[in-house]
């Protein structure tokens, strides 16, 4: 009985160390643990903290109309041709619907270059001509040149006489809210025929309005002056 109980008691001896072995070379894996999303930057933004933020900018106030010409560098040269006309000569209002410009299709896919207006000298005339429908476009738009007695000047021309300001305009967002601050090298631009300043405060349509109310229609932009 004795020996009976000796050699079980060895036998469980090695089981057990069999046991600890395989638990030795078993790796332990942890449990996961759900891994705390961790919030950008972006999302711990508040939405209206860019509005606040242009409300106390200290940018300077371009007040400037806005206008546009087409541009596309593959086209020659030629001011005989209508196509190089209508992007070396004429140019249109910012904001002027496609439609009312008729213009052939290919137009839209050419370089939008904005400019403003630096000075205007007297011997400069700004020409302006209602557009007939063309191009199965209702037309309707105001076409408009600069000119010098009996002579176009091209923008070409104009922007070397220091007449135009090629601007680049700035969409807001979370990684450049700092050129609020950088008066330097950017202006708010607001068109003075839409938007009034009386007594300290800005009126769109006779109604006092903030300038982030101004911002998000539209009606103020923050640009740079190319």
């Amino acid at each position: 009985m004795n020996l009976f109980k000796k050699i079980f008691a060895k036998e469980k001896q090695v089981e057990n160390k069999e046991e600890d072995q395989i638990l030795e070379q078993t790796p332990i894996v942890e449990e996961e643990k759900p891994v705390e999303e961790v919030k950008s930057e972006e999302k711990q933004f508040e939405p209206n903290k860019i509005d606040w933020l242009i409300n106390d900018s200290i940018l300077t106030f371009l007040p400037r109309e806005l206008f546009m010409h087409y541009w596309d560098s593959n086209t020659e040269k030629n001011l005989q041709d209508p196509s190089w006309q209508n992007q070396g000569i004429y140019f249109w209002d910012y904001n002027e619907p496609f439609e009312r410009k008729s213009l052939p299709d290919f137009f839209e896919n050419f370089e939008k270059k904005p400019f403003v207006f630096n000075k205007f000298p007297d011997y400069i005339s700004l020409m302006s001509a209602k557009v007939i429908p063309w191009f199965g476009m209702p037309g309707g738009g105001d076409k408009l040149s600069l000119r010098y007695e009996d002579s176009s000047i091209t923008l070409e021309e104009a922007h070397k006489l220091d007449i135009i300001n090629y601007i680049e305009i700035i969409e807001l967002n979370y990684d450049n809210l700092s050129v609020l601050n950088d008066r330097d090298n950017y202006h708010f631009l607001i068109n003075p025929n839409e938007v009034k300043f009386e007594n300290q405060l800005f009126y769109l349509n006779g109604v006092s309005i903030s300038l982030a109310e101004l911002y998000q229609k539209k009606k103020l932009l923050v640009i740079s002056l190319k």
